[in-house]
């Protein structure tokens, strides 16, 4: 089930005495169990934002029987409950026992006659779906609670879904942001959509409605897009323009960034580039389905930086530039005069 479809059966339907949120995406995880909760236990104290008769344990240091115990006893004060078992990933026997499987014969034993008015809500936010090493969690979590509960998978959103619930809390917030800034943000971000969200929220309350977003703006409230000046470094570079590569330069030291940690970005950005080229990527498409298939997070911006990084180096070129930036990091953490004199060969280098 989809966080869309359980919200929507929110809805039409009375809530399922079991759950289990599977997966790392926040923003959904956050929505559901805030949309379940009032359904269950009613709107949260305005003064505080605390539902009342909600406990969580986590079971990371309590075992599923004590969270079955707590969830049999009969509250003398409230009619209905809700019960979050966190962290559920813990109850994975590293190797399979006996006990193990018994322990969560607890679990099918209250499906069969779960307590009126109380729902039980598991969370494992932390396994990954886009993880390749989480997988056989995931499977062995699905198994594990088998017909038990209703599972809801919390999988992270494509870049589509990304620009669409984006663009559809910019319209809810009154946020004017060009579609260009917003794409770049989620790349900046990550296409994490929880961080996007609490960004989004801190532009419209610096912005207002008055005004559209700027990218100035971004660089004032938001850490991660002062990245965007090693972007448009590695694009002067990889143009060949020294002259406006020097310039980008200046602003950069303006803002006082980590020359290192700018070396050590264009890095990986001209690493992927030449992975890509040996993978024999033309578009911007096929750098995306490349890395689909290697299980690696890739947003359009990103991909259409690798394809003009590959149009201006050759893959000859793109290791020569590779060792010298592997230079230039060895030298900005020597002891030195200046560093913005390594950064300047650097740029004359490349």
């Amino acid at each position: 089930m989809t966080p869309k479809q359980f919200l929507d059966n929110l809805k039409k339907e009375e809530p399922l005495p079991i759950y289990l949120f599977l997966g790392s995406e926040l923003f959904f995880r956050d929505r559901c169990r805030s949309a379940l909760a009032n359904v269950v236990l009613g709107q949260s104290d305005a003064e505080t934002g605390n539902y009342k008769d909600l406990t969580e344990i986590d079971l990371r240091d309590q075992n599923l029987t004590t969270l079955i115990d707590e969830a049999r006893t009969m509250s003398l004060f409230a009619s209905a409950r809700l019960l979050i078992g966190s962290c559920s990933e813990a109850l994975i026997p590293r190797r399979t026992s006996t006990k193990a499987v018994e322990s969560f014969e607890v679990l099918h034993d209250y499906a069969k006659a779960p307590t009126p008015g109380t729902v039980l809500l598991f969370e494992a936010i932390g396994v990954d779906f886009d993880n390749r090493d989480d997988k056989s969690k995931i499977d062995r979590l699905a198994k594990l609670f088998g017909d038990t509960c209703a599972i809801v998978e919390m999988k992270r959103l494509s870049a589509e879904q990304m620009m669409y619930e984006s663009t559809e809390l910019a319209k809810q917030l009154d946020l004017e942001i060009a579609p260009s800034l917003l794409d770049g943000l989620i790349d900046m971000l990550g296409g994490d959509m929880g961080l996007l969200a609490n960004e989004l929220e801190k532009l419209s309350l610096y912005v207002g409605s008055d005004r559209p977003v700027k990218a100035d703006d971004l660089d004032l409230l938001i850490p991660a897009a002062r990245r965007r000046g090693v972007f448009e470094f590695s694009d002067a570079l990889a143009h060949g323009d020294r002259v406006r590569a020097l310039y980008i330069l200046d602003t950069l030291a303006e803002m006082g960034v980590s020359w290192s940690m700018q070396v050590n970005l264009i890095a990986g950005l001209f690493r992927q580039a030449l992975a890509m080229k040996e993978e024999g990527a033309r578009t911007a498409q096929q750098v995306l389905n490349v890395s689909k298939k290697n299980s690696i997070r890739m947003w359009p911006p990103r991909a259409r930086q690798l394809i003009e990084v590959g149009r201006h180096f050759s893959p000859k070129q793109l290791e020569r530039a590779l060792m010298k930036l592997g230079q230039a990091d060895r030298d900005l953490r020597r002891e030195r005069p200046n560093d913005r004199v390594i950064m300047e060969q650097l740029v004359v280098s490349l």
